[in-house]
């Protein structure tokens, strides 16, 4: 299989399952759900279909509870599952403006009915 065909047939399975794109990358073997989130940018039949996953609150603040604690930020990332550059931003976010920095943003409040 190529890489092309590879690649048609994740993001084939992720918008035609319940999947997401962890268990895509799990049933498949490949790719990384990082590649996974970019390729269907890549590919105007699904331009803007992606969105962004809302991290809750909960994973923010634990985060910040590990760093503070003298645990690295790639650690805390590895065990909550989620990217370095998340944890890098929640941190520097949390030290220029408290807990009131790491509320998830409205993705709505800016649309007007």
């Amino acid at each position: 299989m190529s890489g092309l065909e590879e690649r048609e047939r994740a993001v084939g399975l992720y918008f035609t399952t319940p999947m997401t794109t962890a268990q895509v990358v799990e049933h498949l073997g490949y790719p990384t759900r990082q590649c996974l989130e970019r390729w269907p940018a890549m590919d105007s039949r699904y331009a803007g279909h992606m969105a962004k996953p809302i991290i809750p609150l909960e994973t923010r603040t634990k985060a910040i509870e590990l760093v503070l604690g003298g645990i690295q930020q790639k650690q805390a990332a590895e065990r909550l599952g989620v990217s370095v550059g998340a944890v890098h931003n929640w941190v520097k976010a949390y030290r220029e403006g408290g807990m009131a920095a790491l509320q998830p943003r409205n993705r709505n409040a800016s649309q007007t009915n």
